[in-house]
């Protein structure tokens, strides 16, 4: 289910704002300063896309972005899912439903 979970990305960014790219896991290590510094490898996909300002002030699309992105959190159990819109990140990390 996870793996069809991110599977999912490109084509929810594409219906959502137009089109996007994944690219193949990815090589990664974060410090968890919640286990003390601890490093941690990962293997990240990273999902690319670009839009237009309407396209991404849809509140109908943030929303349902936002709500794929907390699900997708959930069930891959990550600590944080990120999304970068321009030159802002926001770090999604309250996987609940709203």
């Amino acid at each position: 289910m996870i793996a069809s979970r991110i599977g999912l990305c490109p084509e929810v960014l594409t219906c959502r704002v137009g089109g996007a790219t994944a690219y193949p896991k990815a090589k990664g290590i974060w410090r968890d300063d919640e286990r003390g510094g601890a490093l941690v490898k990962d293997e990240p996909v990273v999902v690319h896309c670009y839009t237009t300002p309407a396209d991404i002030e849809d509140v109908r699309n943030l929303a349902q972005l936002g709500g794929f992105c907390r699900k997708m959190g959930s069930q891959a159990r990550q600590g944080e899912v990120g999304l970068v819109v321009g030159d802002e990140y926001f770090a999604i990390r309250d996987f609940a439903e709203e």
